[in-house]
C-alpha cells in the first residue's frame, strides 16, 4: 500500500505546503520503510477516499499503537492517490494544491503552538484526504449531511460546512467571491450531491461577539451573513485558541491586547463570561 514512489518528496512537500523548517523531519518519515502502523493508516485512507461518511476510528492497539507520526507519514504517502482522485473528477491542480496546503498550515501552527514537529490536528486533515473538503478562495467547504436539524434543510440533504483557515482577512469581497466559487464548484464536480445551503459552527458566530464588535468590521459583516439556529454551546477555549493559539486558560494577563478582537476575547473572560460556539446557515449564491 506504500505510495511514496509515485511522487517525489519535493513535489509532495509542494502540494502539502510544508515549511522549510519541517521538511527534514518530513523527509525522514517518507524515506523510512512504511511500518505496519503506517500501512494500516494508508489502508484506512483508501477506504475513505470519495466516501460520504466521516469516520475516524482508533487504529492500532494498546500494544501496537498508531501514532501521530504514523498518520502524518501515511498522509504524505497518500498524496498521489488524492491528487489522482481530484484529477479524475476534473478538479483543477490549483484547487487541489490549495486544499492540500492545509496540511502544511496545520503543521506550521503545531510548531508555533507546541514548538515541535508534528500536528495535533491530524484527525481533522482526514477530511482533506477523503475528498470531502475543498479550499475555494478564502474559505474551506466540507460537503456533508448535517446530523442536527437546520431550518430550511431537508433530512438527508447535502450542505456545505464553512471553515475559516488561518491566513487572510474576511473582507466582504473575498467572502463573496469564495461563496460564489463554492456554488459553481460543487454544482460542477458533485452534481450527484446538490447543495443550496451552507452552515458554519464557530465562535465567530457567538452572539456576544456580534454585539461587541464594530458592526462595520469584517468579522461582524461575516457573522451577519448567517441566520442563527439552535442554541449556542459553551466552548470556553475556542476564542482563546484561534485568537492567540493557546488552549491554556492560565496567565491570560500575559496575552496581548493590541487589537479590538483581542481585547473583547479577554475582557469577556475577565468578567466571568464564557465564549460559545454559535450556529448559522446561509443560502448559496445562484
Amino acid at each position: 500500500m506504500t505510495l511514496r514512489t509515485a511522487m517525489s518528496p519535493a513535489l509532495t512537500f509542494e502540494y502539502l505546503n510544508i515549511a522549510q523548517e519541517d521538511q527534514a523531519e518530513s523527509l525522514a518519515l517518507l524515506n523510512a520503510p512504511a511500518s505496519p502502523a503506517v500501512e494500516e493508516v494508508l489502508a484506512f485512507l483508501a477506504t475513505q477516499l470519495g466516501s460520504s461518511e466521516e469516520s475516524i476510528p482508533t487504529l492500532g492497539t494498546a500494544e501496537n499503537p498508531v501514532t501521530e507520526l504514523d498518520w502524518l507519514s501515511a498522509m504524505m504517502r497518500f498524496v498521489p492517490a488524492i491528487v489522482a482522485w481530484h484529477g479524475a473528477r476534473g478538479i483543477s491542480e490549483a484547487i487541489s494544491r490549495a486544499t492540500l496546503a492545509d496540511f502544511g498550515r496545520n503543521m506550521a501552527i503545531n510548531r508555533r503552538v507546541h514548538n515541535r514537529f508534528g500536528m495535533d490536528t491530524y484527525k481533522w486533515l482526514n477530511q482533506s484526504f477523503s475528498g470531502r473538503i475543498y479550499q475555494l478562495g478564502r474559505l474551506q467547504y466540507l460537503i456533508h449531511q448535517p446530523k442536527a436539524s437546520i431550518p430550511g434543510v431537508d433530512e438527508g440533504e447535502w450542505i456545505l460546512g464553512i471553515h475559516i483557515p488561518e491566513d487572510g482577512g474576511l473582507s466582504t469581497a473575498v467572502v463573496q467571491d469564495s461563496l460564489a466559487q463554492a456554488a459553481s464548484f460543487f454544482a460542477e464536480h458533485f452534481p450527484d450531491k446538490p447543495v443550496r445551503t451552507a452552515n458554519c459552527e464557530s465562535w465567530l458566530l457567538d452572539p456576544y461577539l456580534r454585539d461587541h464588535l464594530n458592526p462595520e468590521s469584517n468579522i461582524a459583516a461575516f457573522a451577519a451573513r448567517f441566520t442563527p439556529y439552535g442554541d449556542p454551546m459553551d466552548q470556553p477555549t475556542d476564542a482563546v485558541y484561534f485568537t492567540f493559539r493557546t488552549r491554556s486558560m492560565e496567565n491570560l494577563d500575559a496575552l496581548p491586547r493590541t487589537t479590538a478582537l483581542q481585547r473583547i476575547v479577554l475582557e469577556r473572560i475577565d468578567a466571568g463570561g464564557s465564549w460559545q460556539l454559535g450556529f448559522g446557515s446561509l443560502s448559496l449564491p445562484r
